[in-house]
């Protein structure tokens, strides 16, 4: 297969930064409460999150070339959503789909057109923090196949939070290379996690301590590659890297541990402890 044009979410090493020291603020809480000397690790089972999925179907006309998705490809992709993330304690309920006929937005919205993204968020979302928006266009002018918000950036900007894909990657759509797992790695950003070869060989990386630094991104299925030697062989099979579907099939401990710390720092509502 050839290579997929890549995920348009960039992840600053600043926003990793500013995520982990929400997560020692976390931390320090917990110790308060607990009136201990000593920040301590949560023992026992993962808590159970059920986040809801709001769709938001962008189409230029009624055609699927036009970006009209039908109903199957949407249960199809929620179903292969929960099913990558089997085990994480991470599950997904798809709340509604709201279809819009707007062929400008279909046709002009990129990574870069920021008041096209925003007026389109703005006015179609739905829900808190809590809530997933996804919103599916044609990307006419651009190479991207999807790009997310961060959490750590919610309460900068609420209204453009959510993810922006391409019609036609979910499961059974048109596209050659991408079948469904662009959302589960863009839900991943969603959540807090970065790419794998975020910041190269280098620096703060992913943040993540059991995927192993990546120099750049893997296309393909490129057993045993090492561009960082001395850390352990490229995370190829990690949803978070850009290898072929058949390829990308996990999550670290590591990676849903910190997707455990985003949701209680940046994804719970204000008051809450769980979510559902």
């Amino acid at each position: 297969m050839g290579a997929s044009p890549p995920c348009g979410t960039s992840t600053s090493q600043d926003e990793v930064q500013r995520a982990q020291d929400a997560f020692r603020s976390l931390s320090f809480s917990a110790t308060s409460r607990n009136s201990t000397s000593q920040p301590q690790r949560r023992q026992g089972p993962l808590r159970n999150y059920t986040f809801d999925v709001q769709w938001n179907i962008v189409a230029a006309d009624f055609s699927y070339q036009g970006g009209w998705i039908p109903d199957s490809q949407i249960t199809a992709q929620m179903e292969l959503l929960n099913r990558h993330y089997e085990g994480t304690g991470i599950s997904w309920n798809h709340r509604g789909t709201t279809r819009i006929i707007n062929r400008y937005w279909f046709e002009s919205i990129t990574s870069d057109t920021t008041v096209h993204i925003t007026n389109l968020m703005s006015t179609f979302r739905v829900g808190g923090r809590e809530t997933l928006n996804v919103y599916t266009v044609g990307f006419s002018r651009d190479t991207v196949n999807a790009f997310s918000s961060l959490p750590v950036n919610y309460d900068r900007n609420p209204a453009t939070d959510g993810i922006m894909m391409l019609y036609n990657i979910l499961p059974g759509g048109s596209h050659r290379d991408r079948q469904g797992s662009t959302m589960t790695h863009e839900s991943g950003h969603w959540l807090g996690l970065a790419h794998t070869f975020a910041g190269g060989c280098l620096g703060i990386g992913d943040g993540v301590d059991d995927t192993p630094p990546e120099a750049v991104e893997a296309y393909g299925c490129p057993i045993g590659r090492d561009t960082c030697p001395g850390g352990g062989p490229d995370p190829i099979y990690n949803f978070m890297d850009y290898t072929d579907e058949s390829c990308r099939r996990e999550f670290t401990p590591g990676q849903v541990a910190l997707m455990h710390r985003s949701i209680e720092a940046f994804r719970v509502p204000t008051g809450d402890s769980v979510l559902r």
